[in-house]
């Protein structure tokens, strides 16, 4: 007989940059999918695109809660109101799977690493009310509150990789919410980078998915724009190659954007030279942005991570994406050892100098699992186990080469020195410019549509406008419960899906990367204007 399964996933505490990314992650779906195939009655809460019905939960035969370090103490603060009212809980995710003692207090099961055959397992367990001790990969706590630790689970194989089925997303509350589809076509990293917890979680042994199936559930997706889920989308290049070929012979290329390497654009390390080939196909393809790890802005600083590239790949391969239309989204750490009190700043400097379109800066942070976390226990450097500050948002260890608060202090002055206003109105202006022609020709052909209903447009407008204008303002603090209005986002995207590939691509390319960093310098804003941050600041300020 069937079980009664819901899972969920934990919003964050207050806001950080992927607050407003209506992303879920895919373990869920994934072992939600093979779980109903098994005959059971799932459900999928993910609180970014909806909010938990905690009734449906209190009456499920058990409830699935997966987490990362940040949204840990959320996940715990759910599992004991569920326990408290009898329900059983099963703890996930990589936080949990190097804390297992600690979620432990708060759960009976914990999923240990890669659970999608681990959580089959408990189940049947469940069902046949038998203990797990069965169950490799599984932490769990006996009636007599003594805790037990399988055997680790054998990390997921090729074969099996293979046989895992397209995730359902449908089972997912508010998935329609999703503009932007998620899909992975692999699972691990060859690279060890220090603060990295990708390869602790699924370990430097890549698992792909073949092309035929990447293929078809890009075709299931039906979406407009596609995000890849990968932490390296181009691990083998040969691999890479043939699946954007397969996708442009298929005509399955919608819009993309996927994380990437910098050295992703040169045709080998030895030679150095730029692999022109590639990035046109990969353009062709549907990529619209690379999301590209640099990390740091020296080579000693490189090596020291173990990111195994160079400051010269960076610089390449800004200009490289950029000739072939392609944005590039600059994801770089504050704080590593090396670093100093004015790091930050010359960051966004590079990043403002390479002409990189949107730029992420976080504040190194020690995650359980990895090397970097202990070398900083060993050193006793953390700050602090608050883990809702793991964000990456808030100094939660002491850097080497300057104080907790000169580096929390830093980075956000780095942030909002990039999302100026002025950084925000000058690619505008350039865009509206140079692509004048063809938004006139626009407004031209979807006038009729745009005059349908132009009060409730002009009044969503309006607010849009308003709200935009107050976030540009210099220095400018929005309140932690402000947010774009609902009716002004649900239009805009409305007359988004009514433009044709080309009308969108003329739009992007004209307010595209102003309305990005126009994101950005708001959720820099939110950030200042939250209580918590705010606590965290003082703290830090106190350390001296």
């Amino acid at each position: 007989m069937g079980m009664r399964i819901r899972f969920a996933e934990p919003r964050p505490a207050g806001r950080n940059v992927y607050d407003h990314i209506l992303l879920p992650r895919l373990g869920l779906p994934l072992m939600g999918t093979i779980l109903r195939g098994e005959g059971h009655d799932v459900r999928i809460y993910c609180e970014v695109l909806a909010p938990l019905d905690r009734r449906d939960c209190a009456e499920a035969d058990l409830v699935g809660i997966s987490a990362t370090t940040a949204t840990q103490p959320a996940a715990y603060a759910l599992a004991d109101e569920l326990s408290a009212a009898g329900v059983p809980v099963v703890l996930g995710g990589p936080h949990v799977t190097f804390c297992p003692d600690e979620a432990l207090a708060h759960a009976p099961y914990v999923v240990r690493g890669e659970g999608e055959h681990t959580i089959v397992e408990l189940v049947d367990a469940i069902g046949a009310r038998r203990d797990p001790s069965d169950v490799a990969g599984l932490s769990w706590r006996s009636a007599d509150g003594r805790a037990h630790h399988n055997p680790p689970r054998a990390r997921c194989s090729q074969e099996q990789f293979e046989a895992l089925p397209i995730p359902d997303l449908s089972l997912i509350a508010g998935h329609e919410r999703m503009g932007v589809k998620p899909i992975m076509t692999q699972w691990g990293c060859p690279y060890d980078c220090e603060f990295c917890s990708v390869t602790a979680q699924f370990s430097r042994h890549v698992r792909y998915r073949r092309t035929d199936q990447v293929l078809a559930e890009l075709d299931g997706l039906r979406a407009r724009e596609v995000f890849f889920h990968d932490d390296n989308f181009v691990v083998d290049k040969r691999r890479t190659r043939a699946l954007l070929q397969a996708m442009i012979e298929a005509g399955l290329t919608p819009e993309f954007s996927a994380q990437m390497r910098a050295d992703t654009v040169l045709a080998s390390r030895s030679r150095q030279d730029i692999d022109e080939d590639f990035l046109e196909l990969l353009a062709r393809a549907g990529c619209r942005m690379a999301m590209v790890g640099f990390e740091t802005i020296s080579d000693e600083g490189l090596r020291r991570i173990g990111k195994k590239t160079t400051l010269a790949s960076s610089e390449a391969a800004v200009h490289a994406f950029h000739r072939h239309g392609i944005a590039v989204h600059g994801m770089f750490v504050a704080g590593l050892d090396g670093d100093h009190a004015g790091s930050a700043e010359e960051m966004a400097a590079f990043a403002r100098r390479l002409q990189i379109d949107t730029f992420q800066l976080m504040m190194v942070t020690p995650a359980p699992g990895t090397r970097l976390w202990e070398r900083v226990s060993d050193e006793e450097r953390l700050l602090c186990r608050d883990w809702s500050l793991f964000d990456g948002h808030h100094a939660v260890m002491r850097p080497a080469g300057m104080t907790p608060l000169e580096l929390q202090l830093g980075t956000v002055a780095a942030l909002r020195s990039f999302y100026s206003p002025a950084a925000i109105a000058l690619p505008a202006a350039r865009g509206l410019v140079r692509q004048a022609p063809a938004l006139l020709a626009i407004l031209a052909r979807r006038a009729p549509a745009l005059l349908a209903r132009p009060w409730r447009r002009v009044r969503a407008g309006a607010q849009l406008v308003a709200e935009s204008a107050q976030v540009s303002g210099a220095g400018a603090d929005v309140p932690q419960g402000r947010k774009l209005s609902e009716r002004a986002v649900l239009a805009m995207d409305r007359f988004a899906e009514s433009l044709s590939r080309e009308e969108r691509d003329h739009l992007f390319d004209a307010l595209g990367v102003a309305g990005l960093r126009l994101y950005g310098r708001r959720r820099v804003a939110e950030f200042l204007g939250q209580e918590h941050s705010r606590r965290h600041l003082a703290y830090l300020a106190s350390l001296g």
